[in-house]
């Protein structure tokens, strides 16, 4: 290219310098407007990715009525997420793909629990009635632990009570549950504080064991030497008190129900932590069995029958109770004797100190040695006359003498009396005997033959004197002979035999007045059963009330008796 020239008039041409190109080294402004829109770009992504949360991987067996990016996962009625998809692994199972929100992610930790909440009938619950509109979903229980796990096993069933919920957890076994199943109350004193959750059948142990919550507030209710015992259903007994009825809830009729306590003047104990196990057992009176603490054991030998005693029935003194019956056979004894049954007895140290001063138990065998010089005895009693129900008594018996303390097979052997309607029985029968044995048919047999010596006498007599004069000596022979019959009538009636005979049947009257007299009117007897026919029939006519009160208003189960007094007169059939 020719170098241009700068030419000015009137001077010679000149060449021009040339221009020094520098490249610039700062970045042009345009470049930052992609570069923000890049910044914003990966922020709003950014953003939507944490606006979606994380997945969590939950095991089902069944997906019924659930619905892929619809269902969603509450927790305690705020939605934290949704199920985003739904798929059937090779076992079966389905499995959930959960998104949850970045703001709850913090509530699933390691001990969390996912289950499906629908409706649902089971027994005398229903649970699940608003997923009738709303549908399905599916709830968290966050529970305590750490955070970080992704992978869960969901729930068959609701659990009655969330990990969440404060409380007392504790398990029961028991081999004879009863009517207890899952949504059984538990009672303290007639007042609910509980439930049972779970119930799980042991086939090797054949035993049942149940899972049991205590509310927080009544967890310190629940000590080392509480005991656990079923109380349901409809409880009729007959005892030495009387006619006992009580009517259950219906709750209770219907799902079971639990007691718990301290038995007898028993401490609550220890503080319990959670997961103990305890014993459940069929009734209070198992409880109180297992609960019993001896003191001592005698053995009694009854020479009558023992039929009405069994074992468990109390062993009182002078009306006190003082222990129980704890075994009835002739196994006790090496060498039975089948003439009187063998019959162990138990007292109790609880009952004992309860009823008496240390001063009059603390003696040990010195104080049993004397008690039995003063007269102690063993005796069966009835409690009931209408069960036949007995018991043994303890009592002093100054007549029978003093025994001495004797061992028998490694047991302090207790001497007997009979009392009670046994002693009536034998002293009737003692008295029927003394009158089998009294010669009356000799006697009677005398007496007639006697009498009919008499009447001929008489009819001779009689004959002769109708006769004429000549007759009068034959009438003086006749007289002698009658006066000799009429001697030999005096003779017998005056005989020691003859005279014994009323004073005979007078003593044996008084006898049997004396044994039948606690069953006249005014007997002790008498009076115990007119009181419990009176309660019978008391309870007899409560059951006809019921009946008849469920017969014509059924739902009275439920809602109870009308309180309204105003009622309605029934129109003529």
């Amino acid at each position: 290219m020719a170098k241009k020239k700068n030419t000015v008039e009137g001077n010679e041409p000149t060449e021009l310098p040339k221009p020094t190109v520098t490249k610039s080294k700062r970045l042009s402004w345009m470049w930052f407007v992609p570069l923000v829109a890049l910044f914003l770009g990966l922020v709003l992504v950014k953003r939507h990715v944490d606006d979606l949360g994380e997945l969590v991987e939950v095991s089902l067996p069944s997906a019924e009525g659930l619905v892929q990016e619809k269902t969603e996962v509450r927790c305690r009625s705020v939605t934290i997420g949704v199920v985003e998809t739904i798929s059937l692994s090779d076992d079966l199972r389905v499995k959930l793909q959960l998104r949850i929100k970045p703001d709850y992610l913090h509530l699933v930790r390691q001990d969390s629990q996912f289950w499906v909440v629908k409706a649902r009938i089971s027994g005398a619950t229903i649970s699940g009635l608003s997923t009738l509109v709303g549908g399905a979903y599916l709830e968290l229980d966050p529970g305590s632990g750490s955070e970080g796990r992704r992978s869960f096993t969901g729930l068959e069933n609701p659990p009655p009570t969330p990990n969440s919920v404060p409380g007392l957890r504790l398990e029961l076994v028991a081999a004879n549950p009863g009517s207890v199943d899952v949504g059984s109350g538990v009672y303290f004193r007639d007042s609910l504080v509980g439930k049972v959750e779970s119930r799980v059948f042991e086939p090797r142990s054949e035993e049942v064991r149940f899972g049991v919550f205590i509310e927080e507030p009544y967890r310190e209710l629940v000590g080392s030497n509480t005991s656990f015992w079923v109380s349901s259903g409809l409880e009729f007994t007959v005892g030495a008190e009387g006619v006992d009825l009580k009517f259950p809830s219906l709750d209770s009729l219907l799902r079971g129900r639990v007691s718990f306590g301290e038995i007898g003047e028993e401490l609550r104990g220890e503080r319990i932590d959670e997961g103990v196990v305890f014993p459940l057992f069929v009734d209070l009176k198992a409880a109180e069995s297992s609960a019993f603490e001896s003191e001592g054991e005698f053995l009694v030998l009854f020479e009558q029958s023992v039929k009405g005693l069994a074992e468990g029935a109390p062993v009182e003194f002078r009306g006190l109770e003082v222990g129980r019956v704890n075994r009835i056979s002739f196994n006790l004894v090496t060498e039975a004797d089948d003439s009187k049954t063998p019959v162990l007895i138990q007292l109790s140290r609880q009952l004992l100190e309860k009823h008496f001063p240390p001063d009059l138990f603390d003696e040990g065998g010195a104080g049993i040695s004397q008690a039995l010089e003063f007269g102690l005895r063993a005796s069966l009693k009835s409690s009931n006359l209408l069960t036949g129900q007995r018991y043994v008594d303890l009592d002093y018996y100054p007549e029978e003498g003093a025994a001495s303390l004797t061992v028998l097979d490694d047991y302090l052997l207790l001497p007997t009396v009979e009392s009670g309607l046994g002693q009536i029985e034998e002293r009737v029968t003692a008295v029927l005997d003394k009158i089998n044995d009294v010669p009356i048919e000799g006697l009677l047999a005398q007496l007639e033959e006697t009498t009919v010596e008499a009447k001929i006498a008489m009819k001779t007599l009689n004959e002769r004197l109708v006769g004429t004069g000549p007759l009068l000596a034959e009438s003086q022979a006749t007289m002698g002979e009658m006066r000799a019959s009429l001697e030999s009538l005096n003779k017998l009636l005056s005989a020691n035999d003859t005279q014994s005979i009323p004073s005979d049947v007078r003593e044996t009257l008084a006898q049997i007045n004396s044994a039948l007299k606690p069953l006249s009117g005014d007997g002790a007897v008498y009076g115990d059963l007119s009181r419990t026919l009176d309660e019978l029939r008391s309870a007899t006519r409560s059951i006809e009330r019921v009946a008849s009160t469920i017969n014509e208003k059924p739902n009275s189960l439920i809602f109870g008796k009308s309180s309204s007094t105003k009622l309605i007169p029934r129109a003529k059939k």
